[in-house]
């Protein structure tokens, strides 16, 4: 129930059948403060083709539409990119550790024939 500011303005309330994340069984009914009449009722249906994809996408986001399901769903793609972070990370600290491993050696001695080539290894 949504209490209005003025005395004279409608009462608004929000029924919903369903288990709070699906808004497809969501309606509004508007009543008159003084008299109780109806003074509008709204059904899910109603609404635009806007608002009806704005309030459905809301839910659909979290996986709240398709219950359990659709939560594990969600849940597991939202665990995707928290691997990808600690992969990313993990590489990271390795190219440091690896970089700063060169460093303490000192640089790479050149070979003889000043090509520029590591031993071992013939220029193309």
């Amino acid at each position: 129930m949504r209490m209005p500011a003025s005395a004279d303005d409608p009462v608004t309330f929000t029924i919903d059948r369903g288990n709070g994340g699906q808004p497809q069984k969501r309606d509004q009914l508007t009543l008159d403060r003084k008299s109780g009449e109806v003074g509008r009722w709204e059904p899910y249906s109603a609404g635009t083709l806007g608002r009806r994809l704005r309030s459905f996408l809301r839910f659909a986001h979290t996986g709240e539409v398709a219950g359990i399901p659709g939560q594990t769903l969600a849940g597991m793609a939202s665990a995707g990119p928290a691997v990808l972070v600690w992969t990313g990370l993990a590489l990271t600290w390795r190219r440091f550790r690896a970089w700063r491993g060169r460093q303490a050696r000192g640089p790479r001695a050149e070979p003889a024939d000043g090509s520029g080539a590591a031993p071992g290894n013939s220029p193309a």
